[in-house]
């Protein structure tokens, strides 16, 4: 299964929503992704089918305006290199559509491509996402992307997770991460990330292509809004 946040283009709020077949398909309950990745695995793959059965609205993947998929409300634990561990506050998690806007007097950004691992309830697993987090040359923390989608178990088979970034096709920095949570251990939180490779200073107007496999993709404009 694959879950979203999504801005609806009827009225603009976030809603959760289901990804098939090339089409995000809105979930017709009033539980937020958050909220149903918290139930057990049977009554999220019950909401999944809610959602392709009788979705309020069906709305083709690349016209979606996606916003993060699970914004925490209290700091994301991470783990930035190989060993530094740190926390990120809420506010700073943005969405895949959300842009990459530079703070004033800031001429470039780096971007750490990783993975994040999101839990429920129990803190048992409920699935993984791309996680990307950018800095100033000073390393300053400007924004944590989350996204594009919530990727449920039933989708892996634990093998390792890879993930690239790249720039007109040369990779400028490369993730891979065990796939089967040896790399949470240690980390405390709902939605805790490893980001353990880094580019070199990135300037305004590069695209970054963020590229996870199963996992999905996101390209982002350095220096541009939503």
């Amino acid at each position: 299964m694959r879950w979203v946040t999504y801005l609806s283009p009827s009225g603009g709020a976030e809603r959760p929503g289901v990804v098939d077949d090339g089409c995000v398909f809105g979930y017709p309950g009033h539980e937020s992704v958050p909220a149903l990745l918290a139930e057990n695995r049977d009554a999220l793959a019950d909401a999944y089918q809610r959602a392709l059965a009788a979705p309020v609205e069906i709305i083709v993947e690349f016209e979606t305006r996606l916003c993060a998929p699970v914004r925490p409300a209290t700091p994301l634990t991470l783990m930035v290199g190989e060993e530094e561990q740190r926390e990120i506050a809420p506010e700073l998690v943005r969405g895949t559509d959300d842009g990459m806007v530079l703070p004033s007097g800031v001429a470039s950004v780096s971007a750490a491509p990783g993975v994040a691992a999101v839990f429920g309830g129990g803190h048992r697993h409920a699935g993984y996402c791309l996680a990307c987090l950018w800095q100033t040359p000073q390393g300053a923390d400007v924004a944590l992307t989350l996204g594009p989608a919530i990727v449920t178990g039933d989708e892996f088979d634990g093998s390792d997770l890879t993930v690239t970034a790249a720039i007109e096709g040369t990779v400028l920095a490369e993730t891979v991460l065990d796939g089967k949570l040896a790399w949470t251990e240690g980390l405390r939180g709902d939605v805790v990330a490893a980001l353990p490779a880094r580019t070199r200073p990135l300037e305004p107007g590069e695209e970054l292509h963020v590229d996870g496999g199963v996992l999905g993709e996101f390209e982002l404009r350095v220096g541009s809004g939503a």
